[in-house]
């Protein structure tokens, strides 16, 4: 059952992210001198209304979405001051400032995680290999740095372990330190299956027989790896496209707002780290997500101004409302697919 506190956590959750994004827009259209009519947290009717100079705030009683009314973003407008009317470069970095703002409170959010709940990092740098195990047959030694794996830039020890289980065999790249020099070596290595006891339990696992040195806690190592894992986190998020788009991820897979508030009640339950990491996920997706080159996404609109830059003129406004139209129907229209599988879930 969802409890309140999760509700709670999700309103909290999606109203900061959304107004993080939309702040965004709003701080560097007022930077470049565009009218901003409103600017509103939520959607719906208004429950708080305040107009301040020109500009209306609104808070509004559905705590998700928001938005930044600016004069001319959707048509044509005389008004010097409308949207249409700045220059290219001030419209993309307009555009792209929201999710370069879900980025950086990303970033923040994970620093805030590891610098609470982190004693110590595990780096890429290896510690130990193991006599008789894969890896030391193939001749990786203590002191080597990974720095991809099958073929991934790798800079936190997660990535090694994801981009390691792609295939049945790890291509690792390494960084080694010869006579002062650094050398890059690639080794083949294939794991093996050794038994463990926990517990009082045997199990068996593949390894290949390699130990991280660990760092302990500064706040210049928790600026890196919060910057790693920021980095590590959308490259997830990147995969995650790449795998709807080539279809090695199913349509059903495909979820929406009731399993991220799945999603928010588990971490509820398991403490404040992981709500905070979660909170990461999710705005470094809806970040991430906003620049795909997608009608009615700021990354669709992005595009516009790449063609017009290339082309030398703008698209005509209706041609364009009209793209940014169609691409808003099938958004919705995922989210309902993506609802429809979240409820299927449920009842199953």
């Amino acid at each position: 059952m969802t409890s309140l506190l999760t509700i709670v956590y999700a309103i909290l959750i999606f109203s900061v992210i959304i107004f993080i994004h939309e702040f965004g827009h709003f701080t560097t259209a007022k930077l470049f001198g565009v009218y901003v009519k409103e600017f509103a947290i939520g959607m719906g009717p208004a429950i708080f209304k305040k107009q301040k100079g020109e500009t209306l705030y609104s808070i509004r009683a559905i705590p998700i979405g928001g938005y930044c009314a600016m004069e001319g973003e959707n048509g044509e407008s005389d008004d010097p001051r409308s949207f249409g009317k700045k220059t290219k470069l001030q419209r993309f970095i307009i555009l792209a400032a929201g999710a370069i703002m879900n980025l950086i409170l990303g970033f923040i959010l994970v620093t805030v995680m590891l610098g609470i709940y982190s004693d110590g990092f595990v780096s890429t740098e290896i510690d130990a290999v193991e006599p008789g195990l894969p890896a030391y047959e193939a001749g990786i030694l203590p002191g080597d740095k990974v720095i991809k794996v099958n073929g991934y830039r790798v800079g936190t020890k997660s990535e090694v372990d994801i981009y390691g289980s792609f295939k049945d065999t790890y291509r690792i790249t390494v960084k080694r330190n010869v006579n002062g020099k650094t050398e890059k070596r690639e080794f083949n290595i294939t794991p093996v299956e050794k038994e463990f006891e926990y517990e009082g339990e045997t199990y068996k696992r593949k390894v290949i027989g390699i130990a991280f040195k660990t760092v302990g806690k500064t706040p210049l190592t928790v600026a890196e790896h919060s910057f790693k894992t920021t980095v590590y986190l959308g490259k997830l998020v990147l995969i995650s496209v790449k795998m709807m788009i080539t279809g090695a991820a199913k349509a059903s897979d495909i979820s929406g707002p009731v399993g991220i508030i799945g999603e928010i009640n588990n971490a509820a339950k398991s403490g404040l780290s992981d709500i905070l990491f979660l909170a990461a996920l999710i705005t470094i997706n809806l970040g991430l997500f906003n620049l795909l080159p997608l009608p009615a996404l700021d990354g669709g609109r992005i595009l516009f101004i790449v063609i017009e830059a290339i082309i030398g003129r703008p698209i005509p406004p209706k041609y364009e409302g009209l793209c940014h139209g169609i691409g808003f129907i099938l958004l919705l229209l995922l989210m309902v697919y993506a609802t429809g599988n979240d409820i299927m879930r449920l009842i199953k």
